[in-house]
C-alpha cells in the first residue's frame, strides 16, 4: 500500500501493509462537512476498507451516512427493514446452528449488471470475543500474478451467477430472503475478468464464487483456473482482518475486495446491520501482462 495521505478532521490507524484503515476521531451523528466529506471519499479510495470506531447511529443517521457514498443499490435477495429498504438486520443467536451468513470468501452481488460500489455494515451488538471479518485486495491479487499468467488472463470474461449464493442465504436462519430472489438469482450477468477501476483507473482480478465458468469454456473447463485465482486472491499478504466492536461501521469496495466472515462465536449474539452502495459497471481494463 502506498504512503498513507494526511486527513483533516479524524486519525488513521492501518490494519495492515496491504489494505484497510480504522478512523478515529470522526463523529458521524453530527454535521458532516464538505471537507470531512472529501476526506472521508479520498481515505476510501486509498484504503478501500473503512471502520469507523464509537458510532452511535440510528437508521436515519446510518442512512444519512450511506448517502455520502451513493444511492442504495438495491437488494433482491434479503427481506428489509420496515420503512428503511437499503438496511437488512443480521442476527445470529447464541447457540444457533448452522453456516455464517457471508461465511466464505465472495463479493457482494457481483451479478448485477453494476456491481454494487460498497457494502456497508454496522455492528449494533457483538460477541466478547470472535466474529471478526477478513477483507482481501483484488488489487494486490493482480498485481502479484506472474506476467504468464496475466498474459492468460488478460481479456477473459467471467459469467456471474446469484442462483448459488440465493441458495446459500435460503438455508441460513440469520437473516430472511424473499421468494423472488431464486427468478432474479439465475440471471447470468458477464464482467470482465480484470477490470478497470471505475475511479482510480486501477487494474484488479474480479473473481469470486459467483463466477460460474469462463466465457467460452465449460463450467469443468474454468473450474481449475477459477479455483487458482481465488486462491491467489486470498494469500495471507493481500489480506486484512477487521474485529468488531458494538459501535463500529464498516465500509468497504465490494469492487477490488473480497470479504469473509468467521463464525467462531458459538455461543454469543451477534446483530448487524447491513446496506449496499450502488456501482457502475466495471470497464475491461487495458492491460500490459508484462509490466
Amino acid at each position: 500500500m502506498e504512503t498513507s495521505p494526511k486527513f483533516r478532521g479524524f486519525q488513521v490507524v492501518p490494519l495492515s501493509g496491504s489494505l484497510g484503515a480504522e478512523i478515529i476521531g470522526a463523529d458521524l451523528s453530527a454535521e458532516i462537512t464538505p471537507e470531512l466529506a472529501r476526506d472521508i471519499a479520498a481515505a476510501f479510495r486509498h484504503f478501500h476498507i473503512l471502520c469507523f470506531r464509537d458510532q452511535a447511529l440510528d437508521l436515519d443517521t446510518y442512512r444519512k451516512v450511506a448517502r455520502l457514498f451513493g444511492p442504495f443499490s438495491g437488494n433482491p435477495i434479503h427481506v428489509a427493514l420496515p420503512g428503511y429498504p437499503e438496511f437488512v438486520r443480521v442476527v445470529k443467536e447464541p447457540q444457533q446452528d448452522g453456516p455464517t451468513f457471508g461465511g466464505n470468501w465472495h463479493t457482494d452481488l457481483s451479478w448485477f449488471e453494476a456491481p454494487p460500489k460498497a457494502t456497508m455494515l454496522y455492528a449494533e451488538e457483538v460477541p466478547p470475543y470472535g466474529g471478526d471479518t477478513m477483507f482481501a485486495n483484488l488489487h494486490l491479487a493482480w498485481e502479484r500474478l506472474s506476467p504468464t499468467l496475466r498474459g492468460m488472463v488478460a481479456g477473459l470474461t467471467g459469467v456471474h451467477s446469484g442462483y448459488g449464493a440465493y441458495g446459500v442465504n435460503a438455508a441460513l436462519k440469520s437473516v430472511k430472503v424473499v421468494d423472488e430472489g431464486w427468478e432474479v438469482s439465475r440471471a447470468e450477468v458477464e464482467h470482465p475478468l480484470v477490470p478497470r477501476h471505475p475511479e482510480t483507473g486501477r487494474e484488479f482480478l474480479f473473481v469470486n464464487p459467483n463466477v460460474v465458468r469462463i466465457k467460452g469454456m465449460t463450467e469443468a473447463e474454468s473450474r481449475p483456473l477459477l479455483d487458482m485465482l481465488m486462491q491467489a486472491a486470498t494469500r495471507m499478504d493481500t489480506t486484512c482482518r477487521l474485529a468488531w466492536r458494538a459501535g463500529s461501521l464498516a465500509v468497504w469496495d465490494n469492487r477490488c475486495l473480497l470479504h469473509h466472515a468467521i463464525g467462531d462465536y458459538p455461543n454469543f449474539r451477534r446483530v448487524m446491520v447491513r446496506t449496499t452502495i450502488a456501482g457502475d459497471r466495471l470497464p475491461a481494463a487495458k492491460i500490459n501482462a508484462a509490466a
